[in-house]
């Protein structure tokens, strides 16, 4: 059930101001029940969240601006930019998340190798845009402002977001 954002919807959304944007790429999806183990390190609210933890809401908000759909190597991307974002990670906190992504996550949260390369791009991006600790923010300020105008507040490229996919 995974779609891609495509140029022409790249191009359309760009102009939509965030709220506009998350109501139309996520109307179609319910918000998963997410399984425990991972709401213990993915979740702001969990005293155990790694570093690039991050609500689920402000997660759709980065697939959008990162012009990154939902299949599994989307999400892993996802996943991996806002870990690597995050100046508070670090190689424990790395291996850690891989771990359990690989052995421990249910079906169909856990990574395969492929998921794992894509993670890795999206930390090695997160480390190399301008803004950090985009997981912090609070987009609540952004929603009227347009995707094209926060892509360029935080120094995010999708054509390099396009170039970063293993297949």
């Amino acid at each position: 059930m995974a779609f891609d954002l495509d140029e022409t919807f790249q191009i359309d959304i760009a102009q939509m101001n965030l709220k506009k944007a998350h109501s139309l790429v996520f109307r179609l999806y319910n918000e998963p029940k997410i399984p425990f183990v991972i709401w213990l390190l993915e979740n702001p609210s969990s005293l155990l969240a790694l570093p690039g933890k991050i609500s689920l809401r402000h997660h759709d908000y980065i697939h959008i601006l990162l012009g990154r759909g939902i299949s599994p190597q989307d999400e892993a991307f996802v996943i991996g930019f806002t870990m690597g974002n995050d100046l508070k990670t670090n190689q424990l906190h790395l291996f850690i998340y891989q771990f359990f992504a690989k052995f421990i996550y249910p079906v169909p949260y856990n990574f395969s190798k492929l998921d794992l390369k894509n993670f890795n791009l999206g930390f090695i991006y997160g480390r190399k845009i301008k803004v950090k600790q985009i997981n912090e923010i609070n987009f609540g300020m952004y929603q009227n402002e347009t995707i094209e105008f926060l892509r360029e507040c935080f120094g995010i490229n999708t054509d390099e977001t396009k170039l970063m996919r293993e297949y």
